[in-house]
């Protein structure tokens, strides 16, 4: 009371007002600085956090050396893991893949490789779902279900599964060209999803890498053994009014980059859906308890809408082209931080 009184004396009641309005309004506007800084902190610790995440998820953890640092990186006409057959080889001969050797790397690397008719490649399954850990916390699995096998559960060392202990594939290719001076070899016939990076690549040599009585399971040759066939299609057809679509689709997408024309084009994509690419629930669902009318499948940035029928005929319905799949989980933080800059 002494001290309001002294400020009476001292300043006239209307400046006391106006002085006690003032700091009023700094204190309010202080406390919403305050507040928006604190909303700020803490959109960058999110940002941060996600960050963090979407690096530990990249598709091979950091090696402690440079030994296993892909020397390359291939880009298939198989945009994503949906509809990439389950072995390399002669499921989808007409599949094409190129793959550019790093520029870091020495000139002519691929030198002498011409005169082979095969390559092994030996790569990272960059596209799993286990390394982001949204099924198993990227945990390592002891069996998987084999879909030759209706489901049946596997030993995963004794399948090709792409969800290894170490996520590293293996898989042969028929060369189709080399360009050692650029460091590019295109193969055809390999199962690569686009992006793959790429360890190692070296030649088939007949004498050795084929081995005369190898024996394997029924369930593992091009078609299965004693029993009916789970992924076996009658036939696959183009509708009419899919015709425009595929050749418009075909000269805006990648899909021009791998094939000489769009009958090429269509050539591979009725050899991919000449197996079965749906899941197992639905494959074996009855018609009234399927997810979908209509499937969809990625190839060369294409997206190939067809449907299946009772008697297993497969008819393409539709085709447009998409944006390119970003499967590196590093490319793709930087993009869309650099997305969100601008």
């Amino acid at each position: 009371r002494f001290l309001r009184a002294h400020v009476d004396m001292v300043l006239p009641t209307p400046v006391l007002t106006a002085s006690l309005a003032l700091t009023t309004t700094i204190a309010a506007f202080a406390t919403r600085s305050l507040a928006k800084t604190k909303a700020d902190l803490d959109a960058a610790q999110v940002d941060r956090l996600r960050l963090q995440q979407t690096l530990r998820a990249r598709s091979a953890p950091p090696p402690a050396t440079d030994v296993f640092k892909p020397i390359a990186t291939a880009r298939s006409c198989f945009s994503r893991r949906n509809g990439t057959p389950r072995q390399g080889g002669a499921l989808v001969p007409s599949a094409r893949c190129e793959i550019t050797i790093d520029s870091s790397l020495p000139r002519h690397l691929l030198e002498g490789l011409s005169e082979y008719s095969h390559a092994w490649v030996v790569y990272v399954f960059h596209a799993n779902t286990n390394l982001a850990g949204t099924k198993t916390g990227g945990k390592a699995k002891g069996k998987v279900s084999v879909p030759r096998l209706d489901g049946g559960r596997v030993g995963v060392l004794a399948t090709r599964t792409p969800h290894r202990p170490v996520p590293v594939g293996l898989s042969v290719g028929a060369i189709v060209s080399v360009d050692a001076a650029r460091g590019k070899l295109v193969l055809g016939g390999i199962d690569l999803v686009d992006g793959t990076p790429v360890l190692d690549i070296k030649p088939y040599v007949p004498f050795c890498d084929s081995i005369p009585g190898a024996t394997a399971p029924d369930w593992v040759g091009r078609e299965a053994v004693g029993k009916d066939e789970p992924l076996k299609i009658a036939r696959v057809d183009v509708a009419a009014r899919a015709e425009a679509p595929m050749s418009s689709s075909f000269t805006r997408s990648a899909a021009s980059k791998l094939y000489g024309n769009v009958a090429e084009f269509i050539e591979f994509v009725k050899e991919v859906l000449s197996y079965d690419i749906r899941s197992i629930r639905e494959r074996n669902a009855p018609l009234e308890k399927r997810k979908f009318e209509t499937y969809r499948v990625v190839l060369c940035d294409v997206e190939i809408e067809y449907t299946i029928n009772d008697e297993r005929v497969v008819e393409i319905i539709g085709a447009q082209a998409v944006k390119r799949e970003v499967w590196d989980d590093l490319e793709r933080a930087r993009a869309e931080r650099w997305a969100n800059e601008e």
